[in-house]
């Protein structure tokens, strides 16, 4: 296989270019010479976890049937369980409203967390026969179940947040022990002596979490990859897979690799979380400590390049790509329509 360099940056293509400086060609040189001189691969994988499928060639029976990658495996192996009963815990607020209802996310600061490890705590004495729930990462928690194997149709909650819990809900009610049980998880919280002083106070209650990353553990492949990633959970998960991680901003040290993968949530992040981060100068930093050390190694490795941000295609720049010297100008604004199904 040639040396390859995948970069993954999901939500690129849904940023609200209204907001953005209105000199994206002068900005952002490396995103737009990607954006020049690749060529568009038409692409199906929208979603966090099926991107991740493909830049990791996972294809295996167990992932095509799952909506979500068994991520829980970055954790299985530390408290001695399968993953088949692990499901990846985070707080949000169910929004219910004429159309459906939304998945919100609850911002992660201290006073969330805070109110989040009680209500855990209560919660694990209440339902202690049927599952048990711990804190691995800040903010983020493993459940444990105790009767029955773990739901394997949700996906990454970044995936989620901002759109309809509806399918989901649905979903949810052909696996009857697991429906009763977050039914009434959700009352519980619902009731809470946490959410009553928070509704008081004017903040979104905590009355539902997202349970995501369960599935069958998935083999040791036999390539081992450079990875580049600063989110803390698919580091974990690479490395249960075999994989050197690094973070982002070592990528420019990268040497002699056959094939290298960078995986940047932040713009995603950025824009799901509500949070009120410059997008521009997010997206500045991307191009000048990412993308710049990326093509830097694909042209030193005349090595491909391939860009998957959820959008209907991805950009695939191949050794010699600069030779195209023709190709018209491009940036993000040369891109219209619906980008992605995030």
């Amino acid at each position: 296989m040639p040396a390859t360099a995948q970069i993954i940056l999901p939500g690129l293509f849904d940023l609200p270019l209204e907001e953005l400086d209105a000199d994206l060609q002068g900005r952002l040189p490396n995103l737009n010479q990607i954006l020049r001189l690749a060529s568009g691969l038409p692409n199906q994988s929208y979603s966090i976890d099926a991107i991740l499928r493909d830049a990791l060639n996972l294809d295996l029976e167990s992932t095509k049937t799952h909506t979500g990658l068994p991520l829980t495996q970055a954790f299985a192996h530390d408290r001695g369980h399968d993953t088949h009963r692990l499901l990846l815990t985070q707080a949000i607020h169910l929004q219910a409203g004429m159309h459906g209802t939304v998945i919100l996310p609850i911002q992660n600061n201290q006073k969330n967390n805070t109110d989040i490890c009680n209500i855990i705590k209560d919660l694990n004495n209440i339902f202690n026969v049927n599952c048990y729930i711990s804190e691995v990462i800040e903010g983020l928690f493993l459940m444990l179940l105790k009767d029955f194997d773990a739901p394997t149709h949700y996906p990454h909650i970044l995936s989620v947040l901002g759109k309809s819990a509806n399918p989901y809900i649905e979903q949810s009610r052909q696996i009857l022990p697991w429906y009763k049980l977050l039914n009434e998880i959700q009352m519980f919280m619902h009731q809470h002596e946490v959410n009553r002083d928070r509704t008081s106070r004017g903040l979104l209650a905590i009355n539902s979490f997202w349970f995501w990353g369960a599935g069958e553990r998935l083999p040791t492949p036999e390539q081992r990859l450079a990875w580049f990633c600063d989110d803390p959970l698919l580091n974990r998960f690479a490395e249960s897979l075999g994989h050197a991680t690094k973070a982002c901003t070592e990528i420019g040290a990268a040497d002699n690799l056959e094939q290298l993968i960078v995986v940047e949530l932040g713009l995603l992040e950025a824009l799901k979380s509500g949070s009120d981060r410059d997008l521009m100068r997010l997206l500045m930093e991307v191009d000048s400590n990412l993308l710049r050390p990326a093509l830097l190694w694909s042209a030193r490795h005349r090595a491909r390049l391939l860009m998957r941000a959820g959008y209907k295609l991805d950009f695939e720049m191949k050794p010699g790509a600069a030779l195209k010297f023709w190709r018209k100008p491009r940036n993000l604004g040369s891109w219209s329509g619906k980008a992605s199904e995030y």
